[in-house]
């Protein structure tokens, strides 16, 4: 195994960057293919995915793009998907760009199906709904987990990709664009802000292509069949939003600019630019597990402007990709990938895959329920079930 690449992976983890490096490795046991937990809410889920293209914006990053162009997926509750095929964790060409990404072998290491069934019929009218904003160098699909669990519970969830800054993103014509930004270290993330404008004007315009599906409009740029029931399935009243790292501050910063973002989860991610200087007046959380081990410029300021409801929790254990489906990929591909138990633990934290998917789901849900739908109570004080969740500040 590489130890040099393996380094390089962890230390680009606890930046706003990277989310997976990894070592450079050929099957060292029987090939395993990574599952997913099943989501714990009563409903069966659908998903489908939009191509959209904003003809207003020249795409700053990816040079063949003379527009911007994204990939976004709608995951959803949905009952009776019978004959519906489950939808991969990837898309199977961008699955072949994180196998090169990250050194990995698909002999060794099968990525999972996820439990979203696509293309089906759309369960209920005026769903919550909340945007999903992944870190720099990933893919919308990398908090599956979450996504899946809060669709379970009846939300219509809307995952970005962020072409240029995300690592790989398969296009409807089979094209691949992979990341060309640059990850920085911790001291200098103040230089990523006009990035996050980006990310931001990315957001509030996938904000504008739900209203047209709520109206039973098509805005998909080859325009796609799309699932039954879309129409009026979006309450655009209650929207929320959350981010992992670069994500998080996506969504600060987004629900400064636009007043249809409600509340916000920040899943150990800093806030950069305008909103860090503003601060927010709506409710406002952050999960932390590693990001602020080194001090951030402006982040204790940016605490005290926040006027809104607002919660600081750590999950002891945990590193920065804990909030992520990642830990659960080397934890059960420890095996393949040949890391060893300090290597795993190097990377993962103390607290094992399955408990950081219950505590970031949890977490996640426990919010929103709170802030879109008044209900709950798991917030109020630190909880017996999750001990190694620790409040930090309200």
């Amino acid at each position: 195994m590489n130890r040099a690449l393996l380094r390089r992976g962890l230390a680009a983890a606890v930046a706003v960057g990277l989310l997976l490096t990894g070592p450079a490795v050929q099957a060292r046991s029987k090939p395993v293919t990574v599952t997913l937990p099943q989501p714990t809410g009563p409903r069966e889920i659908g998903t489908v995915t939009l191509h959209l293209r904003d003809g207003s914006r020249a795409d700053p990053w990816i040079k063949t793009h003379d527009r911007r162009e994204l990939m976004v997926s709608l995951w959803y509750p949905t009952r009776r998907p019978d004959g519906r095929p489950a939808a991969p964790w990837l898309p199977p060409r961008a699955a072949e760009a994180f196998y090169r990404n990250n050194g990995l072998s698909p002999a060794a290491v099968g990525l999972p199906l996820t439990h979203g069934r696509e293309g089906a019929r759309v369960a209920g009218r005026g769903l919550p709904v909340v945007l999903f904003s992944p870190g720099n160098g990933a893919d919308r699909s990398m908090n599956t987990t979450t996504v899946e669990e809060l669709a379970s519970w009846g939300y219509m969830v809307v995952t970005i990709d962020h072409p240029g800054d995300a690592g790989e993103v398969e296009f409807p014509d089979g094209t691949v664009t992979g990341r060309v930004l640059k990850p920085v270290p911790v001291s200098r993330l103040a230089e990523k802000a006009d990035e996050i404008n980006v990310r931001v004007a990315d957001a509030r315009f996938v904000l504008d292509r739900l209203k047209e599906l709520n109206k039973g409009q098509n805005p998909d740029a080859e325009r796609r069949a799309l699932p039954e029931g879309l129409r009026g399935a979006f309450d655009l009243k209650r929207v929320g939003m959350f981010g992992h790292s670069a994500g998080g501050a996506t969504a600060a910063a987004t629900m400064l600019a636009d007043r249809r973002i409600k509340a916000v989860l920040n899943l150990d991610g800093p806030a950069l630019g305008k909103v860090a200087a503003k601060g927010l007046a709506k409710p406002y959380m952050l999960m932390e597990a590693e990001i602020f081990d080194k001090p951030i410029r402006g982040q204790k300021a940016f605490w005290s402007r926040l006027k809104g409801w607002r919660l600081h929790v750590r999950t002891n254990g945990a590193k920065h990709n804990s909030y992520t489906d990642l830990p659960l990929v080397y934890e059960q591909a420890a095996a393949a990938l040949g890391l060893s138990k300090e290597q795993l633990r190097a990377v993962n934290g103390t607290l094992p895959a399955a408990r950081a998917v219950a505590v970031t789901r949890a977490y996640t849900r426990a919010f929103f329920d709170l802030q879109l739908r008044r209900e709950g109570h798991l917030l109020d004080r630190r909880s017996p079930r999750f001990p190694e969740v620790q409040v930090i500040a309200r």
